[in-house]
């Protein structure tokens, strides 16, 4: 099947990137599965992230063409124009030729020009991966434009892929679609990556025995100071705790300004955005993986760090706390003391540990690719047979 994936970057850049890197390497990882299994795969996307027009990555054909943003800078992107500018320039027919043959179009991306996939023919599947929580107020202002914008694309495509029962309850109560048209398809991993190999003899030498780990953007939604004010509670029990915070954001130094104001100054690390290899040996090395996201469509780095033999203690939401499973705890959102006492429980019971490591480890290979992409090329050919069905009756 040839599948033409429309999304904002690709490919996804360094760990951290504002507001899109969940995406992103969504985005990366389901063109690559879906390549392996021998779908023709093509990806249009904007000058974001820099390259050029035609490019190529790990043989996949790539499309960049130009937005309001990458005109202008910053200003292009206000009330989401950057969305509008990109889909009218993917209506000329230089950029059509790239994408006319395709037999089913992904849309990661928001587009104001749907509408002109209706007229060629051509079956779309959207990806939507959860509602935007208002943390910011630029984000009051500019919000209703994109609902507005996605609301009526999901309605006039009525195939939805979203990645947990959490999202779809979301499309169904805010967008108005019918459960019929919503397909719940988790993230997957790749286990070969992201594995207990890749422990690290010098971080533990360098931070010590009792390793707590959080990777994620600085933003309120993500909960790390949940997670520092616990530390001031768990050096009470286990002095020699250290917490690992990597990852970049708006609100890093009031962060880092809190572990100072709680005294817990040598007890904590803000690494800043760190490379990929360093991360996949923090997952691999770390004792506990904290992740007090109350907000998420899904939570991809549980996964990494299931995969790389860390225990997991998240939030009691889902998907977050159903992705988890026996692979670690939960605990009470914005519940400080409660994450705490998981903590030393967990620490202090080194073989309660050890199994956890083995639990989470058994529970990302629930989710490998291999698994995952199976699903999608089902659901894939369900779509475009359904849509050819519907075609020939018209």
């Amino acid at each position: 099947m040839r599948i033409t994936i429309i999304t904002h970057i690709f490919p996804y850049p360094k760990r951290g990137y504002p507001g899109l890197y969940g995406t992103e390497r969504y985005c990366e990882n389901i063109a690559i599965n879906l390549k392996k299994i021998g779908h023709k795969v093509k990806i249009i996307t904007t000058f974001w992230n820099g390259g050029k027009r035609h490019d190529i990555y790990k043989g996949i054909p790539i499309l960049r063409i130009l937005d309001s943003k990458a005109l202008i800078g910053k200003p292009g992107s206000l009330f989401y124009f950057s969305y509008i500018s990109f889909g009218i320039n993917l209506l000329r027919e230089k950029n059509f030729r790239f994408y006319k043959d395709s037999d089913i179009i992904f849309l990661i991306i928001t587009l104001s020009s749907y509408s002109f996939f209706k007229i060629k023919n051509i079956p779309v599947i959207s990806i939507y991966f959860h509602r935007q929580p208002l943390e910011f107020m630029s984000y009051h202002l500019t919000y209703p434009f994109l609902h507005f914008m996605e609301k009526k694309q999901f309605n006039k495509f009525k195939k939805i892929i979203t990645l947990s029962n959490s999202s779809k309850n979301e499309l169904i109560e805010y967008y108005g679609l019918g459960e019929k048209n919503i397909e719940v398809i988790p993230v997957g991993i790749n286990i070969s990556k992201f594995s207990p190999k890749n422990y690290s003899i010098e971080i533990r030498e360098k931070y010590g025995k009792n390793i707590l780990l959080f990777s994620g953007l600085m933003i309120p939604r993500k909960g790390a100071p949940i997670l520092i004010k616990a530390v001031s509670y768990i050096i009470k029990k286990i002095p020699d705790v250290h917490l690992i915070l990597i990852g970049k954001g708006p609100k890093l130094e009031i962060w880092k300004l809190l572990s100072n104001k709680l005294g817990i100054r040598d007890n904590v690390s803000f690494l800043g955005f760190v490379k990929e290899e360093d991360l996949l040996k923090f997952y691999a090395t770390c004792d506990i993986y904290v992740f007090p996201s109350w907000k998420e469509g899904f939570g991809q780095v549980i996964l990494e760090a299931m995969a790389s033999g860390a225990p997991v203690i998240c939030t009691n939401k889902p998907p977050m706390s159903e992705i988890n499973g026996n692979g670690g705890f939960t605990f009470k959102i914005n519940d400080s003391k409660d994450l705490a006492m998981k903590i030393i429980q967990l620490l202090k019971n080194k073989d309660n540990l050890k199994v956890l490591k083995e639990n989470a480890i058994q529970r990302a290979k629930e989710y490998s690719w291999e698994q995952v992409v199976k699903i999608y090329d089902t659901k894939l050919k369900e779509i475009r047979n359904s849509f050819l069905k519907y075609s020939n009756h018209i």
